[in-house]
């Protein structure tokens, strides 16, 4: 059946109403389209082009499967070739060039074979339609002599015969004769049509269904990365004017599904649509209204990782009220922060190995900076690992996968006492040692100037350190405990901690300043603290205005060290103990002399009424009046 299907394909084109054009130009684009060695923006303009132009779709399949069976066995010629052409005939520039213009970087001119495979596809298309119209023509010919002759008539015109023709060749609308005289436009108008069609057509799907696809993508693109379940109410996405935006963005914590780990009300990217047609995402201005982090959700999220993650503990009312308030808090969230640690570590170390190799170590930059030339039996040695008609040529621009230049959040929620927050950041991207800029990140309350972190990212430069600066205030410390060497329980303080200084993948240098105040605090009974009894003690601690703890942290992000100057800490206590005692103290004995006064004053008037002999009730104006009288 199939055999008789292939023959009666064959019999129709032989003697079907495509002219000796259609059939050249059938297989010449067939023969372009199977050499083409890659699925991109090449493909899709040679089939649009073969769509558009008057050619016989028959013989362009039967182009297409010539075309790939020569492209598998001629893979290696079409690497060396192409590998001449861009690297040896002076052409490289060129190809640089097109590798990494808008448009162009998508066609995939730096791949060898598709280079090296335009001259064979060319002449053998060329060859190939020439021969294929020229055949069929002369086929057509002897088809239309041989119904001329008398006897050869008569026997076609026979019903059996007709019969047989027709399930051999089809039914013939056009005589053959006809054919060969027939003069085909260059054109098409049903591909024209088509063309338009699609044009229409994918406008409609930009207003119909792209923010949907663009919703899914997104949501699973996230999803993928945090293993959990993400929710956007809309996203719309303007070709045109290259806007994205987002309404609601909530993902979910997936060690925590009952919280988001990140809110987002509304965020837009202006996203380059010039760097979008060289495979690169790069936003101009990305900018948020709210972002909220650990919110409650409606209903749990899903998570979607399998590997098994430890249940949070269920968290007291207060807690939720005020998640990571109190220190006790941070403390209790030191393990992961070691594992943070070691990722953050991890990354640096990546990022600083990628910017070592892309500028070279400082030592030498010089070097690094001449441009690399060609050599073919590494390119050799690459085609045959990943295959003569994936290697490519290294002249794409190293750039990062996504670039954004500028980010603005308006409002950003981070718990506890922190007041709202604004986010700025600049230079953000997936490759931020390609970039050539630092990366910055600022966070700063609206009711202040000073921020509340900043951090700067040095990946431009693999000797320069990372920079860090930071500045929480009114943290509480209320409920935390302290060691047995100083058993004090706090009920109430605060606490600011200011750090300005440099972090690497090797190395920590983060001078700190712990300023404690507002300090109201509980000593065990029983328990001395410096000396002094738990009563006094507590009364004193509670008395003292401010504490300051001065030191740094060193190590690296995966055994962080603090250093401190424990004598200057005890000094500093000491004092403040001692100022702290005699401001109580100094309170204490103007209450006594108040109540002693006091006292004083009924006695002495008792006294001096008895002295001076007055009456009772008198007063001791009175009485001084009345004794004068008695003396003059």
């Amino acid at each position: 059946m199939i055999t008789f299907k292939v023959i009666r394909k064959i019999g129709k084109m032989l003697r079907g109403g495509a002219g000796d054009r259609q059939i050249f130009l059938g297989a010449l684009m067939g023969v372009l389209i199977g050499f083409n060695p890659v699925m991109g923006l090449t493909l899709w303009i040679a089939i649009l082009i073969t769509l558009l132009l008057n050619a016989n779709i028959g013989f362009t399949l039967l182009g297409v499967a010539l075309g790939k069976v020569l492209s598998l066995v001629l893979s290696a010629v079409s690497f060396h070739v192409g590998f001449f052409i861009i690297h040896r005939m002076g052409l490289e520039g060129l190809f640089t060039a097109l590798a990494n213009a808008p448009g162009t970087a998508l066609m995939d001119l730096d791949v060898y074979a598709m280079v090296g495979s335009l001259p064979f596809s060319l002449i053998i298309g060329f060859a190939f339609g020439k021969f294929m119209a020229v055949t069929v023509t002369k086929i057509r010919e002897q088809m239309v002599r041989a119904g001329e002759i008398e006897k050869v008539s008569k026997t076609v015109g026979h019903k059996i015969s007709k019969f047989l023709l027709w399930l051999a060749f089809g039914k013939q609308k056009v005589s053959t004769a006809d054919v060969l005289a027939k003069k085909s436009p260059p054109f098409r108008k049903s591909g024209i049509i088509f063309v338009a069609v699609v044009l229409v057509t994918g406008l409609l799907l930009e207003f119909l269904l792209l923010d949907k696809f663009l919703k899914s993508s997104i949501q699973n693109s996230i999803s993928a990365k945090t293993g959990a379940e993400v929710n956007i109410e809309k996203a719309r996405f303007s070709i045109g004017g290259g806007k994205l935006e987002i309404i609601n963005l909530e993902v979910t914590d997936p060690e925590k599904p009952t919280h988001n780990l990140v809110q987002i009300d509304q965020l837009t990217a202006d996203l380059s649509m010039s760097d979008l047609l060289r495979r690169t995402y790069t936003i101009d201005l990305l900018a948020g209204s709210t972002l909220k982090r650990d919110t409650a959700r409606k209903s749990p999220g899903k998570v979607y990782e399998k590997a098994e993650k430890k249940k949070p503990e269920p968290a007291d009312a207060e807690k939720e009220k005020a998640p990571g308030k109190s220190l006790e808090d941070y403390f209790a969230k030191a393990g992961e922060w070691k594992k943070y640690g070691e990722k953050i570590q991890k990354y640096l170390e990546k990022r600083k190995q990628s910017a070592e190799e892309k500028t070279g170590k400082p030592e030498t930059a010089e070097k690094a900076e001449k441009p690399v030339k060609a050599v073919k039996e590494e390119a050799v040695i690459d085609a045959k690992k990943l295959g003569y008609l994936k290697a490519r040529a290294d002249l794409v621009a190293d750039r990062p996968d996504f670039l954004i230049h500028r980010i603005e959040i308006a409002n950003v929620e981070i718990g506890g006492n922190f007041p709202l927050q604004k986010f700025e950041g600049t230079e953000v991207c997936s490759h931020p040692e390609l970039n050539g800029q630092p990366t910055v990140l600022v966070l700063t309350p609206h009711d202040s100037a000073e921020p509340t972190a900043k951090i700067e990212l040095r990946f431009d430069d693999p000797a320069a350190p990372h920079k860090l600066l930071a500045n929480a205030k009114n943290i509480s410390l209320s409920g935390v405990e302290t060691s047995d060497k100083f058993p004090v329980n706090m009920n109430e303080g605060k606490v600011d901690i200011k750090t300005d200084g440099s972090f690497s993948a090797d190395k920590l240098n983060l001078p700190f300043t712990l300023l404690v105040h507002n300090l109201k605090a509980e000593v065990e009974e029983g328990k001395k603290v410096l000396g002094m009894d738990a009563k006094t003690a507590a009364e004193v601690l509670s008395s003292m205005e401010t504490i300051e703890l001065d030191g740094s942290l060193t190590g690296t992000l995966k055994s962080p060290d603090i250093d401190y100057d424990k004598e200057k800490l005890m000094g500093n206590m000491k004092e403040a103990l001692v100022a702290a005692g005699k401001k109580e103290l100094s309170e204490r004995a103007d209450k006594e002399m108040d109540k002693a006064k006091d006292k004083l004053k009924e006695k002495g008037g008792e006294e001096l009424n008895k002295a001076l002999g007055g009456k009772e009730g008198e007063s001791t104006e009175e009485k001084t009046k009345g004794l004068l009288k008695k003396i003059f």
